[in-house]
């Protein structure tokens, strides 16, 4: 295993700077936790299980204390246990998330043990955690976009009778009567979809071109989150606080908008957010004990949503501007190698369908594709039937649900 650098402490800690090394830590952990807040939003389960008030519990750790190892495991494996427990019934972005809260945590482990003997300050030691999870983090998210346009390219998704972006585009227009639905937008939203979807990726890959990225994905998942789907605005947040690590090393200060903000100022913010999020909480249940339908409480989630992600963008907006098309700042650290190992996880998941393995949860967002049973919709890529989880299908034919098969 290589160690962090040649000189650990080189480059994380000897540029002078007002601000701590482990600021950048710190946003990501904010960024998480209300994260975790949107998804308990989104997908109420957690109220009725321990494991569900475990990670309500430690999501007020981490979202209290963003900058602390401790409380950031602590989150990290709490999430992990959880939503390991729903498997497979997860979204696709909540199994991404769990990618990601595992290499986090790998993170931490390889780091701490590479800078053993090092004596490193806690506040070094943080700083070169974060910057070995960021080039994970980017290379993770990266790999995740580059597969939902790849699943997309398919017979299906390029049918405006059946192409899932066209009929969530008239979703879409139904909720908010300002947006056109007429038939003149079903081609335009199909190849829009896969035009944006494929520069978001390309944009970060490129540092001179990561912020106009990062802008036009802020962009476009606030758009995608106005649909009623549940879980959208949900996704959208997930994505919202990983762009922190394209924009922020630990030599940056992601909190310059609130250096004026009193400690006492910081903690009532902090206060408030959770009073939101209680508030939100209570509307939904009570919303579900009127009788309110699914829209309700969704609209709820949603409206709770645009204040975590109001702060979340007001975070980015200096360094945002300051930037420009100037370079985002790289990892200062050398990357461990095996962490790339993550990485590569999230590339084998995304190519699952094309393996015989699964076809959910491998980022097959609203794209269309089908590779079960002798069938194969997509363009170009070929089904390998390495296994024969996707070969027999079952074919329901009586069914006590309330929904229509």
């Amino acid at each position: 295993m290589q160690t962090v650098t040649e000189n650990a402490t080189d480059s994380p800690t000897r540029k002078s700077s007002s601000h701590s090394l482990d600021a950048s830590l710190g946003c990501i952990g904010i960024g998480i936790a209300t994260a975790s807040f949107i998804h308990m939003l989104s997908f109420p389960w957690w109220m009725s299980t321990i494991t569900g008030q475990l990670l309500l519990a430690a999501t007020l750790v981490l979202l209290f204390f963003p900058r602390s190892i401790l409380a950031l495991c602590l989150f990290l494996l709490s999430s992990l246990m959880f939503w390991f427990q729903r498997l497979p019934f997860v979204p696709n972005h909540i199994f991404f998330e769990m990618l990601i809260h595992a290499s986090m945590i790998g993170t931490v482990l390889a780091v701490t043990a590479c800078n053993w003997k090092k004596h490193l300050s806690p506040v070094e030691l943080r700083a070169a955690i974060y910057e070995q999870m960021r080039p994970v983090i980017m290379g993770s998210l990266i790999i995740m976009y580059l597969f939902t346009v790849l699943h997309k390219l398919n017979w299906d998704f390029l049918n405006p009778a059946v192409s899932c972006a066209v009929s969530m585009h008239k979703e879409l227009a139904a909720s908010v009567p300002i947006i056109p639905s007429s038939e003149w937008t079903q081609w335009p939203t199909i190849i829009g979809t896969l035009l944006i979807e494929l520069a978001i990726p390309i944009g970060l890959w490129w540092r001179r071109t990561r912020v106009p990225a990062v802008i036009l994905g802020l962009l476009f998942h606030w758009f995608l989150a106005l649909h009623p789907h549940g879980g959208i605005y949900s996704f959208s947040h997930l994505l919202y606080a990983l762009y922190a690590v394209f924009l922020f090393s630990s030599q940056e200060d992601p909190f310059r908008t609130w250096q004026k903000i009193p400690k006492l100022g910081v903690l009532a913010a902090k206060l408030a957010g959770v009073f939101i999020f209680g508030t939100a909480c209570f509307l939904q249940i009570r919303a579900y004990k009127n009788g309110g339908n699914f829209l309700t409480v969704n609209a709820i989630g949603f409206y709770t949503w645009i204040l975590f992600a109001t702060w979340q963008v007001a975070t980015y907006a200096p360094t945002l501007v300051k930037m420009g098309w100037r370079n985002s700042p790289s990892p200062t650290l050398r990357p461990i190698s095996i962490l790339w190992i993550f990485p590569v996880l999230v590339f084998l998941n995304g190519s699952c369908p094309y393996l015989s393995l699964k076809t959910t949860t491998a980022f097959s967002m609203f794209s269309n594709i089908r590779t079960e049973g002798t069938g194969n919709n997509h363009l170009f890529m070929p089904r390998l039937k390495l296994f024969q989880y996707q070969d027999e299908l079952v074919e329901i034919l009586e069914s006590n649900t309330k929904y229509k098969i």
